[in-house]
């Protein structure tokens, strides 16, 4: 049996046992608080714990930085001293983390030089047996704020120009789905907010032209959509029977991998310009018309003499397009002039062929169906043997080797009355 002095040895034995084990513990937790409390004077949020009554119990480093006062000085104020709001406000969010527990707000902390500094509290009711306190987190937002208010910033310039622009804009996904339009697109087609926005552009409702101009839309979205830029011309309608013409831009955002991620649509209004092209086109041509009519005049000038004589001298190659405007010329002076008699001098031809004898002849038949006489000069040995050829009729005309020769014979003619000769093949020398 165990005696008294065992069990004694053996209790003994066992607080031993029990206070090595008390003491290790203790040992951990305070290797624990240490762990912990460098990691709270580590961190770059700045921590502080405050007592029930608002008195500053503990704070880190980081906290102490913000507000600008020592840890010392921090350990003997309250937080009304830091928190800059009233009381009574003060108060009410200290009940409010009671009731809930922990709460995150936006508050402000009041350096010591004065100025105050906008943070995120994060506060936790904490609850150590029979005492109770609060742990809070404080991050300051100054630059945060600063990064957002230079971002609003930003944004206000984007969209001051994304709707001052003269120029129609659209954003869209890759597959060509309207998310915004500029205020300048909006107004001028008159939508609505939010409407055609959701949808395929080019099923948009404000395009001219039908399926034509949203399948040149369409085609647009695809190339710009596989990182081509691409363009097209289309008309865009809005209220009131406005419409403008656009030069359609397509161009691509691409991400870090290359794939489009939105695309632009910039549309240049070219109304003007296409107006002020189609005017100069139709001037270009008048003067065209205008040239092609002096030039006409330059190549068959018809000169009229005295006593109802024209003479028409013929410079340079012809060909059917002369002959016709030829023979229009010389029956407008014909009958312009009441003329009796017309000379045509081939002396600056330099090739009569069948075809352009054959027209000289049927030019004669129809002046002389005018009642006037057609007299031929210049004709060069080669040009009477094409004549001859080609067995054509001489005697519808007189045919005299000179201009000079020409004007003798009219005037002559002119003086006897105006008598006509006799039918039959007349050649003169004279």
């Amino acid at each position: 049996m165990e005696t008294d002095q065992d069990s004694i040895e053996r209790l003994r034995v066992e607080n031993a046992g029990l206070r090595k084990e008390i003491d290790r513990l203790h040992e951990q937790l305070g290797r624990q608080e240490e762990r912990t409390r460098l990691i709270l004077q580590a961190a770059g949020e700045g921590f502080h714990v405050v007592g029930m009554n608002g008195e500053i119990l503990d704070c880190n480093p980081s906290f102490a930085g913000i507000v600008g006062y020592d840890r010392s000085e921090l350990l003997t104020m309250n937080i009304g001293q830091i928190d800059p709001r009233p009381p009574h406000e003060v108060v009410m969010v200290i009940e409010e983390i009671k009731a809930r527990g922990s709460l995150r707000f936006l508050a402000r902390h009041r350096h010591k030089d004065g100025h105050l500094i906008d943070v995120e509290v994060s506060s936790h009711l904490v609850q150590s047996g029979d005492e109770q306190f609060f742990s809070a987190f404080s991050r300051p937002l100054t630059e945060q704020l600063k990064r957002e208010q230079a971002l609003r910033e930003s944004e206000q310039k984007f969209r001051a120009i994304f709707d001052e622009t003269s120029m129609f804009i659209g954003l869209l996904t890759p597959h060509g789905d309207l998310i915004e339009c500029n205020r300048r697109m909006a107004d001028f087609t008159g939508a609505r907010p939010g409407e055609a926005r959701g949808g395929p552009l080019w099923q948009a409702p404000f395009w001219v032209g039908g399926a034509s101009a949203g399948e040149r839309i369409r085609e647009c979205v695809r190339r710009a959509a596989s990182g081509e830029p691409s363009s097209c011309e289309v008309k865009i309608h809005g209220p009131g029977g406005r419409v403008a013409t656009l030069d359609l831009k397509m161009k691509p955002i691409l991400d870090t991998l290359g794939q489009s991620v939105l695309l632009i649509a910039e549309g240049y209004d070219v109304t003007e310009l296409r107006r002020a092209e189609a005017e100069r086109a139709a001037l270009q041509a008048q003067m065209i018309d205008a040239q092609e009519a002096t030039i006409r005049e330059l190549s068959t000038p018809l000169i009229p003499l005295d006593a109802g004589i024209l003479v028409m001298p013929l410079v340079g190659r012809l060909d059917r397009v002369r002959i016709e405007q030829l023979l229009e010329r010389l029956l407008q002076g014909v009958v312009a002039q009441r003329a009796a008699t017309v000379i045509l001098d081939v002396t600056g031809v330099p090739v009569v062929d069948a075809e352009i004898a054959d027209s000289l002849i049927r030019a004669a038949q129809a002046v002389k169906l005018l009642g006037a006489e057609v007299i031929l000069t210049g004709v060069g040995p080669e040009v009477a043997q094409t004549m001859v050829g080609i067995g054509i009729d001489l005697r519808e005309l007189v045919t005299l080797s000179s201009l000079q020769s020409g004007l003798h014979h009219a005037l002559g003619r002119s003086r006897r009355g105006g008598g006509r000769r006799a039918s039959g093949p007349r050649r003169r020398d004279g």
